[in-house]
């Protein structure tokens, strides 16, 4: 100990007479394991820590799925009969998203909500902050309306008043008894203002088993159980409803997956993506600092030599370099950990959506822990090679001045070093360049939609204020009267769902070709519409008409189909005047074709490929109670959406005083919301190629600096013996431009391989795309030329004569 301890000494020492090569050193090592740092923070939060419920290791996500459709909600009915029969769990939750309207208090608005099981909270081990849980009997049919509150909705509505437990709350004219406050630090899923009970959900959800009203459920294991047994526990339930109602089950059956591992899968991808990328930032940042230890440990030559000569063994050389470069790793590393404290703070202020509400990313224990795991084992890795080549010391040769085969050894050693980082920086480069070619690519996909000064917004019609059909016919065409009478208002539209804002699925099948089997209907995205819907909405008919102010109730049913749902079903033919049937027996005469529009938003999955739409004033009175209750409305403006949010709030107030709007935003921000998570993987992908150039140009700069100090005497010769300055210049660039050559070279092999893993996250941009991989290559023989050129022309500069006499 009392050894290294003097190395130790010794070291500091020796780092703090050589400040210029120090600071560089730790600031280089500071950003590779600063940017390491953060991304860990963020891998760890999301795939890493656990769930922050009670023994999340046995909680099991649960959904329902079919060949043609694998990921949809589960119906209320199998849900309560899984309960019944399920041997492997200690129990079941359902949840399910809502709305509703806040009354009777000063302010009304569009409140969140989450229906749940009154088993949740439980199986989660949550307790209310204040109150209690739901109780079973809360979770019945008919039973009493009550509601938890969310830590955040109390705070903000009601200024954190102790004494709300108990209050009521008035949700859709219907008195809820608050009877608890949760947490602060709760999440679950998507952060909601509210929770009641599963059994306030329409009563349709309860009698229709075909229905799938966004309910999934969540499962805790029972001890023993693993989930592929619970799983195969769920489909032999599965199995025997579908024999008990083929019509609506068909090929329905249960899927099940640990919790964890279904909030992160489509993450994982994007987030190992990352991590690869910041880890080619660190062997970069590594590399460039064994380059300065390389040529530090040249110009230490002859002290390593005298301590050799005064008894210093190998090994104690090698103890020593290791030490100095351990303790530049840990400095680094140190600085590194506080750069990463503010990036993680710039990470989760920037967090897309899609990043799951109760997983979270933070500097904890386990970050550094790979924080100082990291910093020792670069720093030991960073020392080996200069140690182990700067302790083979020969006191003839150095007292010399004449250790030639060393130093043409440390020559090679820096040139590969130097390919090596330049083909990283490629190898970086390109899959920047991918991710950001895929980007535009997306981004410039045809919405099938007009999203420029388009508003939109929910609104609702409850039972308390809207009793029956008629009043549900009445309410939105009376809205689009007033909204489109305002100043800047083009136009004004209702649909009971629209592309990218949200929307629901159904089955279909065409008249008069071959029925499918129960669960393998095709599915569609389906939109229930205004008759101007087409015309505000900005999407195009292709063929046939939209609807018309004739398509009413008692009128021939009509539908306008996407194109997607013409070629595949009406090949070489037109689709006009066919028919389809969905919702049971209901038949549907095509009057149009419209565009496809990118309704799961642009770049995404399309689960459901087909799109229809039915107008809403023609759906009979039973129906319409099931869809006009809410309705997304837009509003088409001369300019900015936002600036038509005070206009149409005031218009709405005073059409119904006690309408509380939701989700008020722009079609732009919508659409830029769905892109957020590329934005957020390809902006930290770009910013880590831009350092990776920076490293690699740093990297050539510094070896072709030493370079022409070495050769120094040899230019001068050159140049009093006849050769012109440019000479020199085209020497020293073309050295540099064939080591930055062979990085080009490898790094495009091992690109070319590497990229394939990207190929979840590309589309529209093949992994080999030429453009890509030529523009990188010509970026960085540029950075090679210049960084090359800044030395030799301070080598063409020194007067030859005076280098000659100065050896």
């Amino acid at each position: 100990m009392e050894t290294f301890l003097q190395d130790a000494r010794f070291a500091l020492r020796l780092l703090r007479k050589s400040p210029a090569f120090t600071v560089a050193a730790v600031l280089t090592l500071a950003l590779g394991i600063g940017a390491n740092t953060a991304i860990f923070s963020v891998v760890n939060g999301v795939l890493l820590r656990p769930l922050p419920f009670q023994d999340p290791e046995k909680l099991v996500f649960i959904w329902e799925g079919t060949p043609t459709f694998p990921e949809m909600s589960v119906s209320l009915p199998n849900f309560q009969d899984w309960r019944e029969r399920q041997k492997s769990f200690t129990d079941l939750a359902g949840f399910r998203s809502g709305g509703y309207d806040l009354t009777g208090v000063d302010i009304p608005e569009r409140v969140t909500a989450r229906l749940v099981s009154a088993s949740l909270f439980p199986m989660l081990g949550v307790q209310p902050a204040l109150g209690r849980n739901f109780l079973p009997e809360e979770d019945t049919r008919g039973g009493p309306p009550v509601a938890l509150l969310n830590h955040g909705f109390w705070v903000r509505r009601f200024g954190q008043d102790p004494g709300i437990v108990g209050k009521t709350l008035t949700l859709n004219g219907v008195p809820h008894t608050v009877v608890g406050v949760l947490p602060a630090g709760f999440r679950f899923s998507s952060e909601r203002d509210i929770w009641v009970p599963l059994s306030r959900s329409d009563a349709q959800f309860f009698e229709q088993r075909g229905s799938h009203p966004g309910l999934y459920v969540l499962g805790r294991l029972k001890p023993g159980v693993t989930v592929d047994q619970a799983r195969a526990d769920l489909e032999g339930i599965g199995r025997a409803l579908q024999e008990a109602y083929p019509s609506s089950n068909g090929k329905v059956l249960p899927r099940a997956q640990l919790l964890h591992e279904n909030l992160v899968e489509d993450l994982r991808p994007s987030l190992l993506a990352l991590m690869a990328a910041v880890g080619f930032v660190l062997l970069i940042a590594a590399i460039n600092v064994v380059n300065l230890l390389l040529a530090r440990s040249t110009a230490r030559q002859r002290e390593l030599v005298i301590r050799a000569s005064l008894g210093a063994g190998r090994g104690r050389l090698i103890r020593q370099m290791l030490v100095e470069s351990a303790l530049l790793s840990l400095v680094g590393g140190g600085l590194g950990l506080v750069l990463a404290l503010w990036g993680v703070d710039l990470l989760a202020a920037s967090r897309p959506a899609s990043i799951p509400e109760a997983t979270s990313f933070s500097v904890d224990g386990w970050v550094l822990g790979f924080t100082l795991a990291l910093s020792l084992g670069v720093g030991v890795l960073l020392g080996i090679f200069p140690a182990l080549r700067a302790s083979q010391v020969s006191l003839v040769e150095t007292l010399k001045d004449t250790g030639v085969g060393a130093s043409r050894f440390r020559g090679r050693a820096r040139d590969a070093l130097v390919v090596a980082e330049v083909a990283l920086a490629l190898m970086l480069l390109v899959g920047a360049g991918l991710l950001a070619r895929t980007f535009v690519q997306i981004s410039r996909v045809d919405l099938g939609i007009r999203p420029e000064g388009l508003l939109t917004l929910r609104m609702s019609a409850p039972e308390s204020r809207f009793p029956g059909a008629d009043a549900l016919r009445t309410f939105p065409e009376q809205v689009l009267e007033r909204l489109q009478s305002l100043p800047g208002v083009r136009a004004a539209t209702y649909s009971n769902g629209m592309p990218v804002v949200g929307f629901s699925e159904t089955s279909f099948r065409i008249v008069g070709q071959p029925e499918p089997a129960p669960g393998d209907a095709p599915l569609a995205a389906y939109f229930i519409t205004a008759s101007n819907y087409f015309e505000a909405m900005g999407t195009p008919i292709l063929e046939g008409r939209g609807f018309q102010s004739g398509d009413r109730k008692g009128s021939p049913q009509v539908v306008v189909v996407d194109e997607a749902l013409a070629r595949r079903f009406f090949p070489g033919r037109s689709a006009v005047g066919e028919r389809i049937s969905f919702g049971g027996d209901q038949v549907f005469e095509i009057v149009g074709v419209a565009k496809h529009t990118a309704a799961y938003g642009p770049g995404e999955k399309e689960p459901a490929p087909f799109q229809f739409y039915v107008p809403y004033q023609q759906l009979p009175d039973n129906i319409l109670p099931l869809v006009g209750r809410s309705l997304t409305v837009a509003v088409r403006g001369d300019g900015r959406a936002d600036a038509l949010v005070p206009l149409v709030r005031q218009e709405f107030k005073s059409i119904d005083p006690d309408q509380a709007l939701a989700a008020v935003e722009s079609m732009d921000s919508q659409v830029e919301g769905a892109l957020e998570q590329r934005q957020f993987v390809l902006g930290l992908v770009v910013l880590f190629a831009a350092l990776a150039l920076v490293l690699a140009s740093i990297g050539i700069y510094s070896v072709m600096s030493y370079t022409v100090a070495l050769r120094t005497r040899e230019m001068g010769i050159r140049m009093a013996l006849g050769a012109r300055q440019m000479d020199v210049v085209r020497l020293v660039v073309g050295y540099g431009v064939r080591l930055a050559g062979i990085g080009v070279l490898l790094g495009a092999v091992a690109a070319g391989i590497l990229t394939r893993l990207l190929g979840s996250l590309l589309q529209g941009v093949e992994a080999t795309d030429p453009l890509t991989f030529g523009a990188t290559a010509v970026v960085l023989a540029g950075v090679a030329v210049l960084a090359s050129w800044v030395p030799a022309q301070r080598a063409v500069q020194v007067d030859p004569a005076q280098t000659l006499r100065a050896d």
